[in-house]
């Protein structure tokens, strides 16, 4: 599932190992040799095991210039902050029209005060409850010319009150928590009172929202194949035929209005193509970097002359995405989620790369964290086929004659969807319906366009996929998002949702963070929505003059686009 900006949601991500980062690895064109299996990094990693941008100072590189990226989908709803403009792709082209925040995020996970946008946040108290004084950048500015101010602080807290409510939020974040937003002093600085506290504290502001916004019917459908760039801001910039739902390209052009570091390249054209287009398109010359992390599209590309891979972590956790919409009953869930022979899938989808994991556990943080915990549910008995096939049949479903489980005469059946039209996505897919074949569960493979990803997930038009989320340096938001059952549509526990509501007032971000494992392993077990088969490394192909540009970690939707381009 693309479900990533680094603060208060995750982005969805599809399952396809295609999609997004181990190791570094500089592997220009020549000749082919094999190569020895990097493993996957774990806790203590080094920085360069994560990540690969080619780094340069701004003055190795030119002024001008183009950069041409392919993406899995774009739109058609170009407002990322609701449910259904909610996908990793369309939030990677709207990164060059940044969105206004009060903090990025490093590419070690670390919080950084964004000075283009504001010059002081600090923590204190207003009588006994938690107060912050934000002081915002009098240059900041939307597009349109309306400022970045204490009337869009105050529309994004009015936008994020309620999922569910009449915004079509992905989640409340922090907003609920506040008491008032004022402006205090005559200095501009405004004063953000907590009526309870709400942690990590720097997800507040993670994106602010134009007054404009305030309107429902904007927020919701405002957005509908319309990038609207007067309500953003950024070193880029859309003009009114920069993008074409036809073709599915979106061209961003350097903004004039924009403040902070101006770009060095002339424009970006973002192009949605399948996988197959996008390795025939980088070979033609007629893009300049390519995801190359399945099998087929690694094989087919690390020779490439005049590129080179560039190798990192994958922030992807996911795999098992199984629709509580259609899927009801939490027990088949369960069953399908310990039935599950995670290795053997996660077997089939790096087959070909050089890179092996141990199969990951958690939704909320990578293994390489400090704070990971395997939180997935184990087979009782070690057995994974009688272990779900107990679950079943102690859940009153009973096998027909044709060896599939059933209750009151209706039978299991689900589709599980995949998406690209690689090979790898398919074998997945065909590996999983037997598995579940062999439990007796009745699945059929449903294979479906990249192109209609989002689509699908958004209208939640799937049993099961093999997607996933981006994963954040910070688990807290993560949990929200994923096992409150306010942020899902009513799917949970109230003694979770206790749980979670007692972690966002936890000032210390190891007890944080293991209330959050503890969570996780809750949910895994009893909820059974989403769960891990694999993370996967990221291999991205580039042009060899291609700088500050490659595998991203922790701030990929922080990429400083003002710094990327070509070397002299």
């Amino acid at each position: 599932m693309e479900k990533q900006y680094i603060f208060n949601r995750r982005t969805l991500l599809s399952g396809a190992v295609a999609v997004t980062t181990i190791g570094l690895l500089a592997a220009c064109g020549g000749g082919s040799k094999k190569e020895d299996k990097v493993k996957a990094p774990g806790k203590g990693a080094k920085a360069e095991e994560l990540y690969n941008i080619n780094s340069h100072p701004v003055s190795d590189l030119k002024q001008g210039g183009e950069l041409r990226i392919p993406v899995t989908a774009i739109g058609p709803d170009f407002n990322i902050w609701s449910q259904s403009g909610s996908s990793y792709s369309t939030a990677k082209v709207l990164s060059t029209m940044r969105t206004a925040r009060l903090y990025k995020v490093a590419a070690d996970g670390a919080y950084t005060l964004d000075k283009d946008y504001c010059e002081k946040f600090e923590v204190g108290k207003k009588g006994n409850k938690v107060a912050v004084a934000i002081k915002m950048n009098p240059k900041a500015k939307f597009n349109d010319g309306t400022p970045i101010d204490i009337k869009a602080l105050r529309a994004t807290w009015k936008i994020h009150q309620e999922p569910g409510g009449k915004y079509n939020i992905v989640t409340a974040g922090p907003y609920p928590h506040i008491e008032s937003i004022e402006p205090e002093g005559k200095d501009g600085v405004i004063q953000v009172v907590f009526k309870n506290p709400y942690y990590p504290i720097e997800d507040l502001f993670a994106y602010i929202a134009h007054p404009a916004l305030e309107d429902p019917e904007v927020f919701n459908k405002g957005f509908v194949d319309k990038p609207r760039p007067e309500y953003s801001s950024g070193p880029f910039t859309v003009k009114e035929d920069g993008w074409n739902s036809s073709s599915k390209t979106f061209t961003v052009v350097a903004n004039e209005k924009w403040w902070g570091e101006k770009p060095l390249l002339d424009r970006i054209i973002f192009r949605a193509l399948e996988a197959g287009a996008s390795r025939a398109a980088f070979k033609n010359g007629e893009i300049d970097a390519v995801v190359a992390s399945t099998p087929t599209a690694y094989a087919e590309l690390k020779d490439t002359n005049g590129a080179q891979i560039r190798r990192g972590q994958r922030l992807f956790s996911g795999g098992l995405n199984l629709n509580p919409k259609h899927i009801k009953d939490a027990k088949v869930r369960k069953a399908i989620f310990v039935g599950t022979d995670r290795q053997a899938l996660a077997n089939v989808n790096f087959q070909g790369l050089p890179y092996e994991e141990d199969v990951p556990g958690s939704m909320v943080l990578m293994p390489f964290s400090p704070l990971y915990e395997d939180n997935f549910p184990k087979p009782e008995g070690g057995d994974r086929k009688a272990a779900a096939q107990k679950i079943l049949e102690e859940a009153g479903y009973t096998k027909g004659s044709d060896g599939f489980y059933e209750k009151d005469g209706k039978k299991l059946e689900y589709r599980v969807t995949v998406f690209s039209d690689d090979p790898t996505s398919k074998n997945v897919g065909q590996n999983f319906v037997e598995i579940m074949k062999n439990i007796g569960l009745h699945i059929e493979l449903n294979p479906e366009a990249g192109l209609n990803f989002n689509k699908v997930i958004s209208n939640k038009e799937y049993d099961i996929t093999f997607s996933g989320y981006s994963v954040g340096a910070e688990p807290t938001a993560g949990t929200q998002q994923f096992y409150y059952s306010k942020d899902n549509d009513g799917v949970g526990t109230p003694e979770i949702d206790k749980l979670i509501e007692k972690i966002l007032v936890e000032p210390d971000p190891q007890k944080r963070a293991q209330k959050c494992n503890e969570v996780e392993k809750k949910h895994m077990s009893e909820v059974c929505t989403l769960g891990t088969v694999y993370n996967g490394p990221l291999y991205t192909m580039c042009k060899e003059k291609l700088a500050n540009y490659g595998t991203f970690l922790y701030d990929e939707s922080n990429i400083d686009w003002a710094k990327v381009g070509w070397l002299k």
